[in-house]
């Protein structure tokens, strides 16, 4: 349910600090119990959650998919990636960060970082792979991850290299060739940090491989605040393809589109419930036709990632 009552103060952006917020109307949160104002951004065109809920809706429920967000599933996730869906979405991230490492001149090992990096999924996917082959030779991956809570002290003592914030802030600059943030900064309170440490810890040509909800799409554009991905517990920070463009250009990257066809199955075939339903969703998103028209009702491809600049 959403309204359009106005609060009485205007909070500033989250994203640039401009005073000069529009609000867009409130949900209700059935899972907090109350009402979160929508607000957005005219210059930096972020739309946020006001006020910020907090990180109580991480719980256990919520990673088993009971929570706010019920396509969640970090324990299937952690007890095998390959038994998932998302293993559509982890092979189109391959492909596309692979074809980046292919064309750069760089030889030696591959320094990746997953910001955000969940149940471990793409760690794990990146571990099996273990090398990119490029023209200069097979180039070796050296993984890290940083994430909070139960899931990132779990893979710490499976002996994955898991990095706390202080421990990523301590790094040297120019440390990482790619850092994934996949499904990240609509959890992010203050996006604009996290950008920022991301370019420091790049290479020059570097990649960060960002992926996020598109809120100019026609889908989000037609339903409004009812929109399924506006969940203000969980989703407190909203991005445009032009605002994400603006956010890159702030901390000396250069935007760079992909297209997207893995992870739009995947985005289809985690909300079906059923075995049928996904059968069905399975055979019909092998149609390139039926992807681009997903892909274009979403604005997935429309998201820019990000290139440090040389």
């Amino acid at each position: 349910m959403t309204t359009d009552t106005h609060p009485r103060s205007v909070p500033v952006c989250r994203g640039c600090g401009s005073p000069s917020t529009l609000f867009r109307g409130s949900k209700h949160s059935r899972f907090l119990g109350r009402d979160f104002g929508y607000w957005r951004c005219p210059g930096c065109e972020l739309m946020f959650v006001e006020p910020f809920p907090g990180y109580v809706a991480y719980n256990d429920a919520y990673y088993q998919g009971r929570g706010a967000d019920p396509y969640v599933d970090y324990e299937a996730e952690y007890r095998d990636y390959r038994a998932t869906f998302r293993m559509e979405e982890l092979d189109d991230l391959w492909r596309l960060a692979s074809g980046h490492i292919g064309r750069a001149a760089a030889t030696g090992p591959v320094a990746w970082l997953d910001f955000g990096c969940g149940a471990g999924g793409l760690l794990k996917y990146l571990a099996d792979k273990s090398a990119v082959k490029t023209a200069a030779g097979a180039r070796t991956l050296e993984l890290s991850g940083h994430d909070i809570g139960v899931y990132a002290e779990r893979l710490r003592g499976d002996g994955w290299h898991i990095l706390g914030l202080d421990e990523l802030k301590a790094q040297p600059d120019a440390t990482y060739d790619v850092i994934s943030m996949i499904e990240v900064v609509e959890h992010l309170e203050h996006p604009d940090p996290a950008i920022a440490l991301a370019a420091r810890l790049l290479k020059p040509g570097g990649l960060l491989l960002l992926t996020t909800g598109n809120v100019a799409s026609p889908a989000a554009r037609v339903q409004g605040l009812s929109y399924g991905y506006c969940m203000p517990e969980v989703h407190v920070s909203y991005f445009t393809p032009s605002g994400l463009e603006i956010l890159y250009a702030r901390h000396g990257l250069e935007p760079v589109r992909f297209r997207y066809h893995g992870a739009i199955r995947f985005k289809v075939l985690k909300t079906l419930r059923t075995p049928a339903r996904q059968r069905i969703a399975g055979v019909l998103m092998r149609l390139p036709l039926v992807v681009r028209l997903v892909d274009v009702l979403f604005g997935t491809s429309r998201m820019p990632c990000a290139v440090k600049r040389a």
